[in-house]
């Protein structure tokens, strides 16, 4: 848990958020047997899938993210490490890493180096964060109290495409590593008991 407190930034939501809207808001919805979906409110069809792939228990993962739109396309892989993750884009020959402990990475499209600030967290439940830039809101991640609802809304306008689809996948991840690391809390507590 200790690596999800932002020391520093009080955890207040940014003002944008109440006075205007998204440019693009997908839901995430957790699916049975690993499966992830993220859909705009009103399509039947999800925009992205997630498929998360177990290795070594609850301890490593990876998780495969693809376009069903498109003939279920992998457009990113997320690796999780125990101190950092990396998101592969495999059609464009990119690769971001995301330290756990710093929580910044550089991001395309001109954005720059972007932070994650939390502004929502409770005890093993529901979780918000905000990605940032120095100035501004870029991005916003939230999960619900039980993991399996959540929403990863983009404010940042003027966005091409590619750099909107890198945002959508770097949402995921935080997704996924938040519920990892609350997976592995879990795994431990066990371990403590049993022992």
């Amino acid at each position: 848990m200790e690596k999800f407190i932002v020391r520093g930034e009080p955890p207040i939501p940014d003002t944008l958020r109440t006075s205007s809207q998204p440019t693009l808001s997908l839901n995430y919805s957790a699916l049975a047997e690993h499966r992830r979906i993220l859909s705009a409110p009103g399509e039947h069809m999800p925009r992205y899938a997630v498929t998360r792939k177990s290795i070594m228990g609850a301890w490593g993962s990876k998780c495969s993210v693809t376009v069903p739109t498109n003939s279920d396309q992998e457009i990113a892989l997320i690796d999780f490490h125990t101190f950092h993750y990396d998101i592969k884009f495999p059609l464009r020959d990119h690769r971001i890493e995301i330290s756990t402990a710093k929580r910044r990475f550089d991001a395309s499209g001109g954005l720059g180096e972007l932070h994650w600030k939390a502004t929502g967290m409770q005890v093993a439940g529901a979780a918000s964060w905000e990605l940032r830039d120095e100035t501004s809101l870029v991005m916003v991640v939230d999960i619900d109290q039980m993991q399996t609802n959540g929403r990863v809304s983009i404010w940042r306008e003027t966005l091409d495409e590619q750099t909107m689809e890198e945002l959508v996948v770097v949402g995921v991840a935080q997704i996924e590593e938040y519920k990892r690391m609350l997976r592995q809390a879990k795994t431990s507590a066990v371990g403590v008991k049993l022992s």
